[in-house]
Order: structure tokens, then sequence, then C-alpha cells
């Protein structure tokens, strides 16, 4: 029997139809649950649109077999939260881990990577992207340790990247076609270990 796995994220997760590649590199069920800009906070609160689905999707929502269908849970967050309020990401994905965990599945915590250097996005946040970068790194770290999610570290991916900016969209934040390849391929590896 193949893995089920449910995905939610925002369009880092959606850009490129990544959930597709992973689904085929792994030869997968994945079920992605997306909505651009989304917080990771809104995937576990039941009261929200995004949260509902998920509950529905964990529940079984008659396209599922039902409570325990997945094998695993891979969870984003917003793009820099876990640099400019680790707490908030920590807490998010504690509830996201229990969530997926009362649903017997393992959960996974894809954490981002820092803008681009040039992006105007980074600027606004006025940190480089090396410090951006390490800040998610840590941030996202911190929090999959403490709650048990398997951690797929992309911060640390492209920060060693001699050159990342085949990574990158034009935006300099989201993934590039390359990129969500690349990121796929890094999720497939670490559920694979």
């Amino acid at each position: 029997m193949s893995l089920s796995i449910l995905m939610v994220g925002n369009s880092l997760t959606a850009a490129n139809a990544m959930p597709t590649i992973l689904a085929s590199l792994l030869d997968a069920q994945v079920v992605a649950i997306t909505r651009g800009g989304a917080r990771l906070a809104e995937f576990s609160n039941p009261l929200t649109k995004t949260g509902s689905r998920v509950l529905q999707a964990l529940d079984g929502d008659g396209t599922q077999a039902g409570h325990g269908c997945f094998d695993y849970v891979i969870a984003q967050d917003m793009s820099h939260l876990p640099a400019t309020n680790p707490s908030a990401h920590e807490r998010a994905v504690a509830k996201i881990c229990e969530l997926a965990r009362d649903h017997n599945a393992m959960p996974v915590l894809y954490g981002t990577w820092g803008y681009r250097e040039d992006s105007a996005k980074l600027k606004k946040l006025g940190m480089s992207a090396a410090q951006m970068g390490q800040l998610m790194h840590e941030g996202s770290l911190r929090a999959a340790a403490a709650h048990g999610a398997i951690f797929v570290d992309m911060a640390k991916a492209v920060a060693q990247m001699e050159d990342a900016s085949w990574f990158y969209a034009a935006d300099g934040v989201h993934p590039s076609p390359a990129g969500s390849q690349f990121v796929a391929q890094t999720i497939a590896d670490a559920l694979n270990r």
C-alpha cells in the first residue's frame, strides 16, 4: 500500500504544483490544503475555513478512508514567521503535531528558507538573507525538536548553496519550478530515511 500524505501550507507549498511532484517522487497519494498567505495556526484551528478542511480530511470526508488514513501530515508555516515570531511559530507547530498524532499520522515540519538577498520583502524585514536563513533554521529546528516532528530544513539547504539564484522565482521569495522540484526531492529524501 502506498503512502498517504496530507500537506498543509501556503503558496510556498502550492507553487509549481509541488505536492504533485512529491506524490510522483514517493509514488504516494498527496492531498494538499493550501491558502496563499496562510499561517500554520489556521490549519489546526477548526473555526477557520482552512482548519475545517484539514479536520474534514483527517476525519475522512468521503474521499478518504477516515481516522488514521494519512501516514504523514506535512506542515508549512508563513514564510517568515519562524524568524520574526518564533514563539507563535512553535505554538502553531505544537498544535499541528498534536492534531496529526491524534489522527495516527507522523508530523513533518517543512521549514522554509530565507528570502533572496535582493528581494523587496527581505528589505522590509530589515535583515540580510544570511540572518533570515539562520533565524528560519533555528526557529523551525527548535519547534520541530520540541514537538517530535520530522524536520525538513530548507533554510539550511538553501543557505548552503554556492549559488541559490536558480532556486528562487522572480520575487525572491517563492521557489522557481526547479526550486519546487528541489523542495519535493528534499522532503522525499527525509521521508525515505
